[in-house]
């Protein structure tokens, strides 16, 4: 009896694509989604908690294979050896799919709340340190790729996709970031989050991996919303990123309002068709959430931090979620793009639902992750 391998059947659903999706298109990326569902889950790989795989397996005939970044072909004659990565969720992503060892370097990686799965993938590739890379250290370490986003490393003044071209270093761009220079893009979708999963694996030839991550997530994620009663009304909630003056947040063109959909509850800013952006006390009051949601980026104040300095400004103890001490922090990583999304959904899930989800707390594989700290 011949049994047929996920590489194989891999390689048949990618002969059929062309090419991974862009994420431009959300309903694309949902087509690719449930295109790619028909490779057949027992044959992949398991997701262990240490991220442990066996060894690559790509499928005959894989490369050249060509992504498609912000809507630019991107072509890989092989797999890059000397990765260079920036910020965290990115670096997060590459470490998830075993490709450490293709890693010369990483950037603006937090030195709080990293995972306590990768301490020795962070241990062994070159820091560039916590802020976001500059050109002389980015090509001190002889890249053959770079992984980043808009405002996550790229701009359009330093270093960005063009300008590593020119000195032929292919890049890929996270998807979500593209809508800081195009801000016509639909909002972003987790869809189009597993698209750039899909991307970074072929790209490195590993697409086993890329499908069994996003299997293991889509299995939680089922199981969040078959747990949500189906008339539950959406919970209003404020995503607070950074700011005193203003209130910087995830506006209605990031991942968060999807994020937040999934968990049930509504990002009271889905409506500011916009990225990461400040907004006034006076909209914040207005909107009157009944839940705050506060990043902490590893670096800087701490979570709890930020809600005491929030806590004892004036004027904003009539919002709800002040009055009643509802607060929920969430790691960086959690809020965008990346491999702890699912932990973030269901964590503000059995925040909002604890009713149906308090069997699942404090169990292995449920919720945010272990941290170092």
């Amino acid at each position: 009896m011949i049994r047929t391998s996920a590489a194989a059947l891999l390689a048949a659903v990618l002969a059929i694509g062309g090419c991974a999706s862009d994420g431009s298109d959300p309903q694309d990326a949902a087509a690719e989604t449930n295109r790619r569902s028909a490779t057949a889950v027992a044959d992949l790989p398991s997701v262990t908690s240490d991220f442990s795989w066996p060894p690559a397996d790509t499928p005959p005939g894989h490369y050249p294979v060509t992504v498609s970044s912000c809507g630019k072909p991107v072509t890989f004659d092989k797999a890059p050896e000397r990765a260079v990565v920036n910020d965290d969720n990115m670096i997060e992503l590459m470490f998830a799919l075993g490709l450490t060892d293709r890693m010369a370097g990483y950037a603006a990686a937090g030195e709080r709340l990293r995972l306590a799965a990768f301490t020795d993938d962070y241990a062994a590739v070159k820091s560039l340190g916590p802020d976001y890379f500059t050109l002389e250290p980015l090509l001190g370490l002889q890249p053959d790729f770079v992984f980043a986003g808009w405002n996550y490393g790229f701009d359009a003044a330093g270093i960005n996709p063009d300008s590593l071209a020119e000195l032929g270093i292919p890049s890929y761009v996270l998807s979500e970031s593209c809508r800081r220079v195009d801000d016509t893009l639909a909002p972003a979708t987790i869809e189009e989050w597993f698209g750039d999963v899909r991307a970074i694996a072929d790209i490195f030839g590993v697409p086993e991996r890329a499908e069994a991550l996003i299997a293991h997530w889509q299995q939680r994620l089922d199981r969040v919303a078959d747990r949500i009663p189906a008339d539950a009304e959406a919970v209003p909630v404020f995503c607070w990123d950074w700011g005193t003056d203003t209130l910087g947040t995830g506006a209605g063109l990031t991942i968060v309002p999807e994020l937040y959909r999934r968990a049930g509850a509504v990002n009271v800013f889905t409506d500011l068709k916009e990225m990461w952006e400040d907004v006034s006390f006076e909209a914040f009051v207005e909107r009157a959430p009944e839940l705050i949601v506060v990043t902490d980026y590893g670096r800087g104040p701490t979570g709890q931090q930020k809600i005491d300095t929030l806590k004892a400004m004036d004027g904003i103890d009539t919002v709800p979620a002040v009055r009643n001490n509802r607060f929920l922090i969430l790691p960086q990583e959690a809020v965008n793009p990346g491999i702890r999304i699912v932990d973030g959904i269901e964590a503000l899930a059995a925040e909002l639902h604890p009713q149906h989800f308090g069997d699942l707390v404090d169990t292995p594989g449920f919720g945010l992750a272990p941290t170092e700290g």
